[in-house]
């Protein structure tokens, strides 16, 4: 896939687009992509998404929202979902200042020659969030582009969208958030020294710190894996938190993820990774000592390896079943 950082005219000739942040990029923002590649092959042009680098709210109100995923993360899964090319944007004062039928103008059909747009049901553009479905559709009859408007899809009778995810992984309710997400959640991040407490009462820990502005789940103990690289993956037991058994309370000012990875004893210290949180199994607590801890530690990383194993049958019985999200008309 190829990714542009800098719109200028006829950067694509012709192009079925998805048009939107797609923070978590979750069922119902597949659903928008899947249309645009649908579009793009019906067409015989490329598929294409055109979306921002940071959230539009980290301008226009003034704080970074936490996210579901980085622009990494989304740029993966574009590409996985068989996007062409996808445009980042960068949002501008000069950016927010533009009308709906500027921006359109501007970035969709002079940048990538879009001949079919596809948008959630809920997508608002331009100045004061004034663009919308209607109004995209007025501008295709005028600029020749035809548009599709993705309805809400829900899983059960659960509406997806990504602030009912991010309440899920605030509550710790991982099963949920997987359930919506049609994934694990993840973060990203990069494996820092730590004081190696973990290493010296035998259960190194991987301590990770996070890219910017990625949302922590709630504190607490967790099953899950952990990725590093590209390549390799580790079943593990997790902790978000701050080691009360070591540390003062409020010594720490953000949550810390350390994660013992099983049947594993190698350095991976600077190692890019990421880590995915399959279920919640307990809260934080702070030990009356050492022997206390390490007895805990070993009774969740049972936790965990009975989770993960049950994770992967239920996995292998759901490629034999129907999807379970569905579109519903808005």
């Amino acid at each position: 896939m190829k990714v542009l950082t800098e719109a200028r005219p006829h950067l694509i000739e012709k192009s079925a687009i998805a048009l939107g942040f797609f923070d978590g990029v979750h069922p119902g923002h597949q659903v928008v992509i899947g249309k645009a590649v649908e579009e793009a092959r019906r067409l015989g042009v490329q598929s294409g998404v055109v979306t921002f680098r940071d959230h539009p709210r980290a301008l226009t109100r003034g704080a970074h929202p936490l996210l579901l995923t980085d622009i990494d993360q989304r740029l993966d899964l574009f590409k996985k979902l068989g996007v062409d090319v996808t445009l980042v944007l960068t949002f501008s004062e000069d950016l927010c200042r533009l009308s709906p039928r500027e921006y359109v103008e501007k970035f969709l059909v002079n940048s990538m020659g879009a001949k079919s747009i596809s948008v959630g049901h809920n997508h608002h553009f331009g100045r004061d969030r004034e663009g919308d479905p209607d109004v995209l559709r007025k501008f295709g009859e005028e600029l020749d582009f035809c548009v599709h408007v993705a309805p809400m899809v829900y899983v059960g009778e659960i509406e997806v969208s990504s602030s009912r995810i991010r309440e899920s992984i605030v509550d710790g309710n991982m099963a949920r958030a997987r359930s919506l997400l049609s994934r694990s959640y993840a973060v990203g991040g990069v494996v820092v020294r730590g004081d190696g407490r973990g290493r010296q009462i035998g259960f190194p820990t991987a301590n990770v710190k996070l890219r910017d502005y990625q949302l922590v789940p709630r504190t607490g103990v967790y099953a899950g894996r952990v990725h590093i690289g590209a390549d390799e993956v580790c079943d593990a037991v997790i902790n978000v938190g701050y080691r009360p058994t070591f540390k003062a309370a409020g010594s720490e000012a953000d949550p810390l993820v350390e994660a013992y990875l099983f049947d594993f004893d190698r350095d991976i210290y600077d190692a890019s990774c990421t880590v995915e949180f399959v279920e919640y199994i307990r809260p934080e607590k702070k030990f009356d000592g050492i022997d206390s801890l390490i007895t805990q530690i070993k009774v969740d990383a049972t936790a965990s390896r009975d989770v993960l194993a049950k994770i992967k049958v239920e996995a292998g019985d759901e490629k034999n079943s129907p999807e379970e999200s569905s579109p519903m008309p808005a």
